[in-house]
């Protein structure tokens, strides 16, 4: 009997070890990076907007990532053991769930299984962002000369979290409409008529899953980023320079949420900001304009969070690496985008055709749409993520940590080069060579971590002896 509990114990402590949670979710990530590629149906590269196989493959990474901002989060917030514990506890349900679903989506005969696999996985995800949500809410009372000090930065995670929340339960419905449709609802199905029929609500809701879930979670990022470098410890006005970025990206969150939540369950057309030329093609979309406030608040806040970086070289080096995927975000985001936002004309909203139906250029936006997608919307903000995760999780490992800088810095300047190339000339390689440098960083990062794992375990045998 004893030592049935002695091995229930050592289990439950593996379980809810946060490091081994994290390298079990890094590796998960790292190894479907690698086999990507090799997957049938998934190409990186190709014209336009995500495929099915794609968009499957897509969700495989990001939501076990999402998952560990999570376990991230709650323990760097310090919420209640109770939280932590559920979260830690869901690590590899989630990886296993997420596993199967990948493996039931492609043969035709488990593809119901399928759908009931994601289905739980999704519905788990939504009780354990729920779960963090009420965790978070209790910090103002909890520990307020802490929230006093990190304020901006609270309500950034906060509001994101909502936000990142509500995209979420969108892109379910969005699923289950699409699967099923909502005739078996009468009272919703009576309201998705009354906003323009399925297919109309349907393009609305996937619109507003994908165009808002990753502005919200990078916004979370960058408010947690600032709770990781320790803000609070600056002066009061460099502090408040950085809780002046947070607002922004604050209000950019809030905006773009309420836009979104109005065009998916309503009637109400985003507008352009400013048209002009042909059919007034050119301008501004309004939910761009407030998504880009995120990105402009986080460039604010570096103007402050530049005071705390570390002294230690390679920690610095990180926190650097870190701040400039906010950069070259907005670069690509901003730079590219608004850029082909305004001379539509010619792009024509990746149609073939003449204005106002299409556009000479139109291959070029389809690159655009493939590459910031495949780049900003998917390699940095995972980047981002694991940057803040790894640099919580793995002290030492100097060395390891210089050789991933200059992957990350090469695989980042490398990358954003290669999307203006492949806008400009639809050569995708440079961009390919960009990300394959940011994927050999992320298994430098889970190589880095596996290594201080099995260093606290030399130690501690050490001691023991």
């Amino acid at each position: 009997m004893g030592g049935v509990s002695t091995n229930n114990k050592q289990l439950l402590d593996f379980l809810l070890n946060m490091k081994y949670n994290i390298f079990a979710v890094l590796t998960f990530i790292a190894v479907f990076l690698v086999i990507g590629p090799f997957l049938p149906g998934v190409s990186w590269f190709s014209l336009g907007d995500f495929t099915l196989d794609m968009v499957n493959f897509y969700h495989t990474i990001m939501i076990p990532f999402a998952f560990l901002l999570i376990l991230y989060a709650s323990e760097l917030l310090q919420l209640r053991s109770f939280e932590r514990n559920i979260v830690n506890i869901s690590t590899y349900p989630i990886l296993f769930l997420t596993l199967i679903g990948m493996i039931f989506f492609y043969p035709a005969s488990t593809q119901t299984a399928d759908y009931v696999i994601q289905a739980v996985r999704d519905l788990w995800m939504v009780i354990l962002a729920i779960l963090f949500l009420v965790n978070l809410l209790m910090i103002p009372f909890s520990n307020r000369s802490k929230f006093t000090r990190i304020w901006g930065a609270y309500f950034l995670v906060l509001v994101t979290t909502i936000s990142a929340g509500i995209a979420a339960i969108i892109g379910m419905v969005y699923e289950y409409g699409n699967l099923f449709g909502f005739s078996s609802l009468g009272w919703f199905n009576s309201d998705v008529t009354a906003w323009g029929g399925l297919q109309t609500f349907l393009g609305n809701a996937i619109t507003s899953h994908s165009h808002e879930m990753l502005p919200a979670v990078m916004g979370g990022i960058v408010g947690l980023a600032a709770i990781s470098f320790g803000y609070e410890k600056l002066s009061p006005v460099k502090r408040n320079v950085v809780n002046l970025g947070m607002v922004i990206a604050l209000f950019g969150t809030i905006s773009m949420t309420y836009l979104y939540l109005i065009s998916t369950f309503g009637t109400y057309v985003i507008p352009t900001i400013g048209s002009f030329g042909t059919g007034g093609m050119n301008g501004l979309a309004l939910d761009d304009s407030q998504t880009g406030l995120i990105g402009f608040g986080a460039l604010v806040s570096i103007v402050g969070l530049y005071f705390i970086l570390s002294s230690r070289k390679a920690d610095r080096l990180f926190q650097i690496s870190e701040m400039f995927t906010w950069v070259v975000t907005m670069a690509v985001m901003i730079g590219i985008g608004y850029s082909i936002e305004l001379n539509e004309t010619f792009y024509g909203f990746g149609s073939s055709g003449s204005p106002p139906n299409g556009g000479a250029g139109y291959l070029y936006d389809m690159a655009f749409t493939d590459g910031h997608l495949l780049f900003a919307f998917f390699m940095l903000p995972l980047l981002a993520g694991i940057i803040l995760v790894f640099m919580h999780a793995v002290k030492g490992q100097e060395t390891l940590k210089h050789i991933t800088v200059y992957f990350m810095a090469a695989g980042t300047i490398i990358g954003a080069f290669g999307v203006v190339t492949y806008v400009l000339t639809l050569f995708w390689y440079v961009e390919a060579v960009g990300i394959a440098l940011l994927i050999i960083a992320i298994i430098l990062m889970a190589v880095s971590l596996g290594r201080s794992m099995l260093s606290d375990r030399n130690e501690a045998g050490t001691i023991k002896s």
